[in-house]
């Protein structure tokens, strides 16, 4: 809805600036509303020969410059000194990251993330990792 809002201000600006006093009348028709999109988080269980799929690869892939984002927009968050707000901010901050790891593709959420983290080193998964064209230091 926002981005609806910036698009149609920014067509009125630009129209404003381009008729230079000439009467016009826009009218923007805005679509139905559509259903939101539910996240659903399932329990990630994680397999037990510890292999990682290379979809799995991708969408971790995905998640990482999200993931950078979000730690560096919550930074100061956690420096407050009131603990009750500091909590809220966490709890805030780890359903931030759930969310950013459902959308890129990982239904696990960040449990999964974290597990593919934990198991990205081991050799049986190598030639996901470098498919991928990923590297592990």
């Amino acid at each position: 809805m926002n981005k609806r809002l910036v698009i149609t201000i920014l067509i009125g600006l630009t129209l404003l600036i381009n008729c230079k006093g000439k009467k016009v009348i826009v009218t923007y028709k805005v679509p139905p509303t559509q259903e939101k999109k539910e996240i659903k988080k399932i329990d990630f269980f994680a397999p037990a020969d510890s292999l990682i799929t290379s979809y799995q690869i991708k969408n971790w892939l995905a998640c990482n410059p999200l993931l950078d984002s979000l730690a560096i927009m919550y930074a100061d968050s956690f420096k407050v000194q009131n603990a009750q707000t500091r909590l809220r901010y966490q709890d805030d901050y780890s359903a931030a990251q759930d969310k950013i790891c459902v959308l890129s593709g990982l239904k696990g959420g960040y449990k999964e993330y974290k597990w593919i983290m934990n198991n990205i080193g081991n050799p049986k998964n190598k030639s996901v990792i470098e498919a991928a064209h990923a590297s592990v230091y």
